[in-house]
């Protein structure tokens, strides 16, 4: 017998901005970049969920003690059914979207389906200033409540 979780949450891909330039200004990773973040929710079928989106607003300077090192950040979010379909998308409002996982695509093959996924999409910008050469990050929470 295998016993499962009612839901799994993975992160497929790392929003990464890549390496800047000090003083460049605005860079921006848009909506099916390969650079874009992507989680996969895997959960029952016909599930309902609230997701909800916990969202730094600056990159901080790994292990620097100088919080005046910051990059301001600039995220939005989106869920798909599908992976790599970026036309049927339901964007995140006030960080926060009640989905139901389905393949809409294929209604027939969900009678039969167990298990179902669902995508959500990381993109948006950051403002590079004058700051210090190293490494920024920033962490993103996703929450996802069942229904």
């Amino acid at each position: 017998m295998d016993v499962q979780p009612e839901l799994g949450v993975e992160v497929l891909q790392d929003l990464n901005f890549g390496t800047v330039i000090s003083n460049s200004g605005t860079h921006q990773i848009e909506l099916a970049n390969p650079q874009m973040g992507i989680f996969k929710i895997r959960a029952l079928a016909a599930q309902s969920a609230i997701l909800t989106l916990q969202r730094p607003d600056r990159l901080t300077q790994s292990g620097g003690q100088d919080t005046t090192n910051t990059i301001p950040l600039n995220l939005d979010a989106a869920y798909s059914h599908q992976a790599s379909n970026y036309q049927d998308l339901l964007p995140f409002g006030n960080d926060m979207l009640q989905v139901t996982l389905s393949d809409d695509e294929n209604p027939n093959n969900n009678k039969e389906q167990v298990w179902d996924t669902g995508y959500v999409y990381i993109f948006g910008n950051i403002e590079v200033g004058d700051i210090s050469p190293g490494s920024y990050s920033g962490t993103l929470v996703l929450n996802v409540v069942y229904q």
